[in-house]
């Protein structure tokens, strides 16, 4: 999955194909598919795929979103609006007023005359990695059929010719299309006539990226031996039956190719040695590299307008705008929309933290949820090391490479996070899990189970640790046990943390209600375990799960319904644990790494696809907007809580109602726990913190004057 997500979405269908794997996931169409689960909103970026314009306006295909910038100003590209998509986009291409999406979700038009609010329009419901338009013509390739479609009403595509035909679409003149086929070939199509298109001819040569304009087509043509070689080809089209060289020049390639005036830009490659390239075209049958320049990552997609003295490369980790002023020495200004695969989510007071791998730490405003705007962020420089956060207080806690692999970062402005603190390697593996305990700050790495002390978290001490036999992706802590995916960790004495074995399951993350385990198993079923005695539990029963969760490294219970994340959603009921139930799922853009609950919203890290939020819509799930209740009968939100948690009453009008915090033992938690008794007039809400409490179970005790009402709420430690 990992190495997948390196190769760009337009070419991982064929990528899958000749590795013998399945590739159904981007060759067919997935319609969004949602019961018992709403979107509420989604913060979509992603690793930058593909970027295309015109004048002063950039589209940036990104993660699960479209980007549209205006660059006027190309120093401080402004984001004008950000489209957000179901799925993986691979391309988008501008038509006038109209920008295509296509991806495994479809082919997407958006009205963007007023770019500020685009507005959707139409879908045709084929998966596609590739496509072209060409005055108002629309060419794809899906369900081994090459058709195409009138635009010239873009609001109503239809298709207008078609033809038995495997590949991908990557350009188009308007007599001429090119394709790329199986058996490394590119393939010309005659579209004279658009009615009756055919296959005019084919060129050998495995083409990573072309472009045509004209007579001419330019290819960068890929082999591998023992490295990654490219040879860039200006190929003669005039005559598709007869598709011949021109002029060639070795070492020069890339993922993608404008062509723009008397040059072509290439983008690079996914490797230092292959980047952004500038090659002149004057004289096809001689054409020169005339100047380079390297972006921060992986080059995937590139656009220019030779007379605006600028080009813009989708680096993996954002948009690179780069200043061609002196195109004999073009210059890297600035990269902006940084973000890539999003591992892991925290959230706390209206904040979200993601774990972007190769972006580092992202920081998100959440207290409009169908709409997160970025507040900033702090690079990890290209490393991979960013895979799990946490949060305590004003600090946020992740990994980091190099040279320290866990690193304190202040939030106090989370417009600009400063780097605060670290551990370095030698004693702490990167971590692929974290979890915060009061003062602790639990870590699950490779081949390690660590504990931290982050009482003073500019200088972060570790204080306790312990041998795993394998490595560990998520945490679930319970009073005295962590389980590290399937591992079993005794924490009681943070100093001494003590292995107790390994669960009998394939699950990557397992979560815990009582003496009940819940561990989705890898491929298609979850296990249910009695941990009566943890170190020798005992299987109940399990459940097959609707369309398989591979990868599973996300889970949250919440009350009675157990999320199960990976690629699909999974909401199963485990009122009765010995029968659980699956009742909801919901289509991610891409597999869920983490998931966290945040009442009443749950936030899923989705890879490529960014952040997206969620609202259960099933009954019986603890939620805000709920029927009143009886007068006096109170509500209590999350009953599971890491620390905060509300109370209302509904209906109280003039009466007034009287709040205490008492432990399951009858100790009075009042003035401990919040201060003092809360009072509630006229029919409120009160937030109580149990943030300083040992975890168990707390009677919420509401006195009216017709009568003592009670609730119960369960402080865990667990984020």
């Amino acid at each position: 999955m990992d190495t997948l997500s390196r190769v760009p979405p337009k070419w991982r269908a064929e990528w899958l194909l000749n590795r013998g794997l399945d590739a159904s996931r981007y060759t067919e169409y997935r319609k969004p598919e949602s019961t018992g689960l709403r979107l509420v909103g989604k913060y979509g970026r992603g690793p930058s795929v593909a970027v295309t314009g015109k004048d002063t306006l950039v589209v940036l295909t990104l993660g699960s979103e479209v980007a549209l910038l205006n660059c006027a100003n190309p120093h401080y590209p402004q984001v004008l609006s950000e489209i957000q998509v179901n799925f993986l986009p691979g391309m988008s291409v501008l038509h006038d007023s109209f920008v295509f999406i296509g991806g495994n979700g479809g082919l997407e038009v958006w009205n963007i005359a007023n770019p500020a609010q685009p507005a959707f329009r139409h879908v045709l419901p084929y998966a596609v990695s590739g496509f072209a338009v060409c005055d108002t013509f629309l060419y794809f390739v899906s369900q081994d059929t090459f058709s195409v479609y009138s635009i010239g009403r873009p609001v109503a595509p239809y298709r207008i010719g078609c033809f038995s035909a495997s590949g991908n679409v990557g350009a188009a003149t308007p007599s001429t299309v090119v394709m790329r086929q199986p058996g490394d070939l590119l393939g010309f199509v005659d579209v004279t006539d658009p009615t009756h298109p055919k296959l005019a001819g084919t060129y050998p040569g495995l083409a990573l990226a072309f472009a045509a304009r004209n007579n001419i087509c330019c290819a960068a043509m890929y082999w591998s031996t023992d490295d990654d070689h490219f040879r860039f080809e200006v190929l003669d089209i005039s005559d598709p039956t007869n598709v011949r060289r021109l002029g060639a020049i070795d070492s020069v390639g890339g993922w993608d190719i404008h062509l723009s005036g008397p040059f072509a830009f290439i983008s690079g490659f996914q490797t230092h040695k292959w980047e952004f390239t500038i090659v002149d075209l004057q004289d096809s049958a001689n054409p020169h590299v005339v100047s380079s320049c390297r972006t921060p990552s992986n080059n995937y997609g590139v656009w220019a307008d030779w007379t605006s003295d600028w080009a813009y490369v989708a680096d993996m980790t954002g948009l690179a705008v780069i200043n061609t002023t002196n195109i004999n020495l073009p210059v890297l200004d600035t990269v902006v929309l940084k973000a890539d695969l999003a591992q892991d989510v925290w959230v706390d007071a209206n904040r979200a933290y993601v774990a972007d791998y190769f972006a580092g730490l992202r920081v998100l405003d959440v207290s409009d949820p169908s709409q997160p705007v970025e507040l900033g962020g702090i690079d990890s420089l290209s490393y991979s090391s960013s895979e799990a956060v946490a949060v305590r207080d004003s600090f946020a806690f992740l990994g980091w490479m190099p040279p320290d692999v866990l690193r304190s970062v202040c939030v106090l402005d989370p417009t600009h996070p400063v780097m605060a603190g670290g551990v370095r390697g030698d004693t702490v593996p990167v971590p692929k899990a974290l979890a915060v305990r009061d003062t602790l700050l639990l870590l699950a790495g490779r081949f390690r189970f660590q504990i931290v002390n982050v009482a003073r978290p500019r200088s972060p001490v570790l204080v306790g640790s312990c041998v795993l036999s394998g490595t560990p992706t998520n945490l679930w802590l319970t009073d005295t046990i962590a389980f590290a995916s399937k591992y079993v960790v005794n924490v009681t004495n943070p100093a001494l943390p003590v292995s107790l074995g390994t669960l009998p399951t394939t699950s990557t993350a397992v979560a815990v209600r009582d003496t009940f385990l819940f561990a989705p198993e890898l491929f298609d079923s979850m296990s249910v375990f009695s941990i009566a005695s943890i170190t020798s539990p005992r299987k109940l029963t399990s459940l097959v799960l609707s369309g398989g969760h591979f990868y599973n490294t996300g889970i949250e219970l919440v009350d009675s319904l157990l999320y199960v994340g990976g690629n699909i959603l999974h909401v199963v009921d485990v009122t009765d644990p010995v029968h659980p139930v699956e009742v909801g799922s919901w289509q991610p853009p891409r597999e869920i790494r983490r998931l966290q609950y945040d009442a009443p919203y749950l936030y899923a890290a989705c890879m490529e696809g960014g952040v997206c939020i969620l609202e259960s819509t099933l009954t019986g799930v603890t939620e805000p907007e709920v029927p009143k209740a009886r007068i006096g009968a109170p509500r209590v939100w999350p009953s599971v809580t890491n620390g905060r948690f509300c109370v209302e009453v509904d209906g109280l009008h003039s009466e007034e109602a009287r709040v205490e915090l008492w432990s399951a033992t009858g100790e009075w938690k009042g003035g401990d726990a919040i201060g003092t008794t809360t009072r509630l007039q006229g029919g409120g809400r009160a937030e109580l913190d149990l943030t300083d409490l040992s975890a168990g179970v707390y009677v919420v005790r509401v006195r009216t004057n017709r009568g003592v009402f009670t609730q119960k709420v369960v402080k865990t430690n667990r984020r």
